[in-house]
């Protein structure tokens, strides 16, 4: 199974358990708050999923091909242009799950694919999966 496919399930069951528990609770009942803002939330807390799976994904990406290209932190920040002092560029020689959310931007991990991915297409390492 892929990467991305496990990380779809993850996010997936995190939305089910979200909306099961937001009915049961009843917080997000339309009697409470009316249709609009239950709709809205259910939408709200979708979209915050996907953009939380997809940032796993570049994260996870990004951290396959600067292993396979055995980088280190130093090698990924001298990459990223105009670096912010409070952004910490992630380690590849430590195993995290799930892609810094607050600390480190999507912007930065675009970069860093872009940049990666091409690099591992000269040197013809294996696509992500």
């Amino acid at each position: 199974m892929s990467t991305k496919v496990k990380l779809a399930i993850l996010w997936l069951i995190i939305y089910i358990i979200f909306a099961v528990g937001a009915l049961y609770l009843g917080i997000l009942a339309p009697a409470k708050i009316g249709i609009t803002w239950s709709i809205f939330w259910y939408i709200a807390a979708a979209l915050i999923v996907y953009y939380l799976w997809f940032k796993n994904v570049v994260y996870q990406r990004v951290m396959y091909y600067a292993r396979a290209l055995k980088l280190s932190q130093s090698d990924l920040r001298a990459l990223i242009p105009n670096l912010k002092q409070s952004q910490v560029v992630p380690d590849p020689n430590r195993k995290n799950y799930f892609a810094p959310i607050f600390n480190f931007p999507l912007q930065g991990l675009d970069i860093l694919d872009k940049k990666l991915r091409q690099q591992a297409s000269e040197r013809q390492i294996p696509p992500f999966k």
